[in-house]
Parts: structure tokens; sequence; C-alpha cells
């Protein structure tokens, strides 16, 4: 699935849920919609039951007698009241009405039966109901206590719907109602046959908002995905733009962000093979040139001491910018890898640093008041941090460095390097940490960059500001470092 193109990932994701749906309705629907057309047969049963209440009623209150015809039809024979009224007898015969069978129209076929003197009368001509059949619901109206009640029993796996209507004269006759379980269980598969084909239905017509939200979030991807490809090639220029805020819009931004920094990282390193070839050219043809004039008896410092000691010097110069290199590429690497780390004191490191380094210009006064603290982390790391730093006071102070501590708040401590040498530029100060840059004596070098790499990594941050007396250099570390 992972392979699938979004729009079928969607719409498979979309169509599952239906399909769940559709299932778990398919397992409750039957349940439920059987106990409603139950009930709804019943209600039919009782209002045709109702339709034709007036034959019990009539038999009852009127003392009228029901007849069967030869046909099969029903008549039902009244007392003349003229005739009463001569004979003063109720029980002279009458008239006889024919009563026609009634249903109910687009429900189920709804037979009725009424007993009466012993007999069972059909009133529909349909006579579906067996004599086992028929001799249940008499056994059935005969223990009936209320006046109306309902029922069902099985009968070879259909089941027999009734209503018994029993008038409260024993001797009256009894209305009984009937219909079979084909309706119901008829409806119950006409309802899941819909249910179905509007599953169907919605499946085939969700596949056109699908396919649309699949373009609609995957357009401003693949225009992304174009962007990229041109980024690996060199191509900076083309910004990503998506003017949208959503999730997609921030991608778009933070893939622009990538783009803009790898522009100015490819203008960075233009320029750093640009400075690093001159670096790196000049002392090697100043010691190739000095070589071939030895060779060729030539002094060009006047003696081959001073030619010699010009050599070595260019040299040591060559090391130490191969050495810049070397670290910053080891930092850049193991930037994400774990180092070892230990507790140690500060003052040990600093001091060690300083009696390294003093050598260089005796003539400096270092006031040395190192912080008695201790710190956990990578003392390789640390001595690196102090030696490029102390390196670089050397290099532009006048007389005097000084090392001191101080506590700031509770959550951070400082450590300031301070030196009376000139101050820097505005220009020079915003960028001094960055790889590659050129210093105020047109020195090229990466000390700095490499000190604020080791710092970042420990949650500490190193700042710079010129004062009257010089530039100072506050190394700031939180309470946890």
């Amino acid at each position: 699935m992972k392979h699938w193109p979004l729009a079928m990932k969607i719409w498979f994701v979309f169509a599952s849920l239906l399909l769940c749906i559709f299932l778990m309705a398919a397992l409750i629907l039957p349940y439920l919609l059987k106990s409603f057309f139950t009930e709804q047969t019943y209600a039919m049963i009782r209002n045709a039951q109702q339709q034709l209440h007036f034959v019990s009623d009539i038999l009852d209150q009127e003392g009228g007698r029901i007849k069967l015809r030869e046909d099969g039809g029903l008549e039902i024979a009244m007392p003349d009241p003229s005739d009463q009224a001569a004979s003063g007898d109720d029980s002279a015969p009458g008239r006889f009405e024919d009563v026609q069978p009634t249903g109910y129209m687009g429900g189920p076929s709804i037979g009725h039966l009424v007993l009466a003197d012993g007999e069972v009368v059909f009133m529909n001509r349909d006579r579906s109901l067996s004599d086992p059949l028929t001799q249940r619901l008499k056994q059935e109206a005969a223990e009936q206590v209320k006046e109306v009640e309902a029922g069902s029993f099985q009968v070879e796996g259909h089941t027999l719907f009734y209503s018994i209507k029993k008038p409260v004269n024993p001797d009256a006759a009894v209305l009984i109602s009937y219909a079979w379980s084909e309706y119901r269980n008829e409806m119950v598969r006409a309802m899941l046959r819909n249910l179905l084909l509007l599953q169907i239905v919605v499946l085939l017509l969700s596949s056109v908002p699908c396919i649309w939200l699949a373009r609609y979030l995957s357009r401003p991807l693949t225009r992304m995905e174009r962007q990229v490809k041109r980024l690996s090639e060199g191509n900076w220029d083309e910004p990503f733009e998506s003017g949208r805020r959503d999730e997609i819009g921030r991608l778009s931004q933070a893939f622009d962000e990538m783009r803009e920094r790898l522009r100015r990282q490819d203008e960075t390193q233009q320029v750093v093979l640009q400075n690093i070839s001159h670096e790196l050219k000049t002392p090697v043809m100043i010691i190739r040139n000095y070589t071939q004039s030895i060779v060729d008896g030539i002094y060009p410092r006047g003696s081959l001491q001073g030619s010699v000691d010009t050599i070595l010097q260019e040299t040591d110069r060559l090391m130490e910018r191969v050495q810049a290199l070397l670290s910053l590429s080891r930092l850049q690497y193991v930037a994400s890898r774990e180092v070892p780390h230990q507790w140690f004191e500060v003052d040990h490191v600093v001091h060690d640093t300083v009696e390294r380094l003093r050598l260089r210009r005796p003539e400096i006064h270092w006031i040395v008041e190192p912080p008695a603290w201790r710190i956990y982390g990578n003392v390789d790391q640390w001595k690196v941090v102090f030696e490029n730093l102390l390196d670089n006071q050397i290099r532009y102070a006048r007389q005097q460095i000084s090392i001191t501590a101080s506590d700031g708040d509770s959550l951070k401590r400082s450590i300031d390097i301070r030196n009376d040498g000139p101050q820097l530029e505005e220009a020079l100060l915003k960028g001094l940490f960055d790889p590659y840059r050129t210093g105020a004596r047109g020195e090229f070098g990466l000390g700095l960059s490499i000190v604020r790499q080791i710092l970042t990594s420990y949650g500490a941050r190193i700042e710079v500001r010129n004062e009257e007396s010089g530039v100072i250099f506050r190394l700031v570390l939180s309470e946890e470092g």
C-alpha cells in the first residue's frame, strides 16, 4: 500500500471505512428491521381488525346471527325492528347483509376468521390456514382472558402473527385476524438490498472527491519534488512558494529555508575554495622557491640558516591551516555522534593552556583567575576551545590578557577573556564566528568557528564586544553545564 498513488490511498481508506460501517449495519440492522417490521405487521393486523370490528360488535349488541353461504361468502342476519315490534319476539328472523372481507393495501395479506356458534367462518376466500392451525387458534381464543390479545407461533420455519378480539359476551362471535411473516421477511431483504446498492453507489461516487482531494494535496508535493530535484542539481534560485498555511505550507517554508541555507553554504564554499587555495598556495610557493634557491646555492635571507628559518615558518603556517581544516571537519563529523564525557576542573584546563601558549609572546602580562567550577564534558574539546580563544588573544593583545570568572544569575555562569588590543569593527563583530572569516589583519582562520561549534554542542554560547581598553570574549554556560 505504501507504493500506491495518494488518490488510491485516500479512496481505499474512505472505502474501508464505509465497508466497516456497512458490515456493522448488516450485522445489526436485520435484528432491528425484524423487530420494526414485526411491530408494523401487528399494527396492520390490528388496523384491519378495527375495520371489521363491527362484525363482532353488531352480533354482540344486536343479537344478529351469522350464516355461511354455499359460495363461501359470509352473511349476517339481523333482526328486523318492525318484525320485533309486531310479534314481540326478539328472535324473529330478519334480513341478511352481505359482508365482504377487508384488507390492508400495500401491506401483508391479512386474513380473518370468525368463531360463532361453534363454527369457524373465514371472511376471505383464501383458506390459507390448515385445520391444525385453525384448531390452535380456537384453543388460543378459548383460553384468552383479555378482550384483545396478539401472539405468534412457528409453523415449519414460518411465523404466523395473529390478533384475537374476544367480546365480553361469551356467546358472541370472536374475530381472529392473522398474517404470515413473508411480508416482514421480504421487507427486511428489500432494505438490505437497498443498503447494498446504496453502498456501491456511495463507493463509486466517493472516488470523485477522493481523486480531487488527492490532487489538491499532491499538487504542491509534486511541485516541491521537482524543485528538490533542481536543488540537487545546484539550482538555488527558484523559491518554494505554496501560498498555503497548512502543514504543506509549513513544509514548503521549511524547504525554502533549507534552500536559502544551501545557497549561502554554496556561496561560502566557493569563497572557501578560493581562500583555501590562496592560503595554501602562498606558503607552498614560498617553501618551493626558497628550497630551489638553496639548491641553486642562493640564500634569499642572506644565509642558509635564515632561509631555512623562513621555510620552517611557512611550514608551521601551512600546518596551522591544515590542522584548522582537519579540526573543523572532525567537529562536523562527530557533531551528531557521542563522545566520551567526564567531570573535570576548569581551572586545570585553563592553567595548562596558558602555560603552553605564553611563550609565544613572553612580553604579555597574564592575569589568570580561572573559575573553580567542574564541567561535565569532553576534556579534549574544551582544550580546543581555550587554545583557540587564547591564540586569538595572543595575536591581537598589546600588553595584557586576563581570564576571570563571574557568577551571573542563578542559572548562568560566564568566563571573561580580555585583551587590550585594538577594537573590532562592527561589520567584523557580526560575522566573527563564521567559518573561513578573514580577520582584522587579513589573516584567514577557522579557530573561532570551531569554538562556537563546540560550545553550541554543550548548550553554551560565546559573546564578543568592544570595551574602552580592548575586546572581551564572554563564554556563557548554563548551570547544568
